[in-house]
């Protein structure tokens, strides 16, 4: 009988005469429950559903042990029904790939000293493993690169990633080994451009599997003209350091007047990604624009525009306005080499060792590479790689004296390697917190960082918090 009922459990909760069952999807009212159990306890009931939020119980199996328990389990207090629908999110991307040929596959966490990005990784050790130099991956890169050399074809994994972060501020001592996911598929004998049209039908597909159609909005491609692979559609500009904001087709020409001059009065510049200057004067025109903060407090800006959207609402289709403020955007083909400022975080003057370079306009070098941002994040990430000579190349630019002892495997494989390989990352948790509308990263991920080393809160786990010692403890 009970294998022809609705199973749920979760934690038995009376409150004011009314029973709940609070789950990690969320609060359950419940009828039929009976007399005498404990008034909170773990329990898992069997019987009907009879609106999404209450169940008719026929069965009850309640701890009564728990009947002192004075803390509800971490789910109970804050659901996290979220994980539900990233559960078909997962569903419906490994539905894509494998209606196109890419076939699961497991690549390795542990791999030989890579330091791709030019940060160090995290060292592996063992009683047996003598002086085997191991490191866990900030990415599964290497492996991936490595197999697409030998051979791998279109394929896809969820992979795990590993980070060294450090703290901010009053934080700034703490650090602590960041994990986060990737979902990972390579292709060979394509191009770059290819490959990004890809992963946005890959985004698409999600978008409109979590609620929202992309269906009508364009991917702008923030780029240098005449690039291979790829068509610029948008000013070339730094996507990480603007902020996108498109200016719907509905808008009188006093309301963009007005939202360009409060943006410009606080200090910000305003460009026109898309088009001629003049479309932001004419209304009937749909404009995507680019602010720059320059002079402004970035929390002036954002909430200029995010006044300025709640504007698009009223009156609107939501889920299409939704959808417009998203601004999927690319920049592709970034520098080879960092800009002031930037690549704090790598020993490296160049961003990439593994990506294919090209010649730009300027006649700077640029890396086949191309980042995806979606409502501001970036979500994906695309790169062509090099073949054997410019990746030998790339270890010289990035001041690798050690590279045949570190990388030798890797350019014997590529003496064969095939044209046209591309590794295509999407950052699982970012995009699901655009999708799932949550409101940072830390939402999207069942055992979540608080931004200074722990797991979820003082007293939650600690297993991958390592703080420096205080002189006290020195002492």
């Amino acid at each position: 009988m009970e294998d022809s009922m609705e199973r749920l459990a979760g934690w038995l909760i009376r409150d004011k005469g009314t029973d709940y069952l609070a789950t990690m999807r969320g609060w359950i009212e419940l009828d039929g429950v009976p007399r005498g159990l404990p008034r909170e306890t773990a329990a898992v009931v069997f019987g009907t559903r009879t609106e999404a939020a209450r169940f008719t119980v026929e069965k009850i199996e309640a701890d009564a042990a728990g009947s002192g328990a004075r803390r509800r389990p971490r789910l109970a207090v804050r659901p996290a029904g979220h994980l539900s629908s990233a559960a078909r999110l997962r569903r419906t991307a490994r539905a894509w790939l494998e209606e196109r040929g890419f076939e699961e596959i497991v690549l390795p966490m542990a791999w030989a000293r890579s330091e791709e990005y030019g940060a160090e990784e995290f060292r592996l050790s063992h009683s047996r493993i003598g002086d085997l130099d191991l490191r866990v991956l900030q990415s599964p890169e290497f492996p991936l690169y490595t197999a697409l050399a030998e051979g791998l074809d279109r394929s896809y994994t969820f992979g795990r990633c590993m980070r060294f972060e450090s703290g901010d501020g009053a934080a700034a001592s703490e650090h602590y080994l960041m994990e986060f996911e990737q979902l990972v598929f390579a292709t060979t004998f394509e191009g770059l451009g290819a490959c990004m049209a890809q992963v946005e039908d890959l985004v698409r597909t999600l978008s409109k599997a979590a609620g929202v159609d992309l269906g009508e909005v364009d991917f702008t491609v923030s780029a240098p003209q005449g690039m291979p692979d790829v068509a610029a559609t948008g000013r070339q500009v730094p996507l990480e350091q603007v902020t996108l904001f498109t200016v719907p087709a509905t808008w009188s020409a006093a309301a963009r007047r007005v939202l360009v001059e409060r943006l410009e009065r606080a200090g910000a510049a305003v460009i026109v990604l898309e088009g001629e200057e003049s479309a932001l004067e004419r209304p009937g025109a749909e404009v995507r624009l680019a602010i720059e903060a320059g002079e402004a407090d970035a929390a002036t800006v954002h909430r200029v525009l995010d006044t300025a959207a709640s504007y698009v609402m009223p009156g609107a289709d939501v889920p299409a306005a939704v959808a417009l403020q998203w601004n999927p955007a690319w920049e592709a083909y970034l520098p080879l080499s960092w800009g002031e400022g930037e690549g704090g975080g790598s020993a490296y003057p160049v961003r990439s060792i593994t990506s294919r370079r090209e010649t730009g306009p300027d006649g700077g070098e640029r890396i086949a590479d191309a980042e995806l941002y979606l409502k501001g994040i970036e979500v994906a990430h695309v790169r062509a790689y090099a073949n054997r000579d410019q990746f030998e190349e790339n270890l010289r630019l990035a001041g690798i004296e050690d590279a045949q002892e570190r990388y030798g495997y890797l350019s014997e494989a590529l003496e064969s390697a095939p044209p046209g390989m591309v590794g295509m990352f999407i950052g699982w948790e970012r995009l699901l917190t655009v999708l799932e509308g949550l409101l940072s990263t830390q939402r999207a991920q069942l055992y979540a960082r608080d931004g200074v080393g722990r797991l979820v809160a003082d007293a939650g786990p600690r297993a991958h918090r390592r703080n420096e010692p205080t002189a006290d403890e020195e002492a």
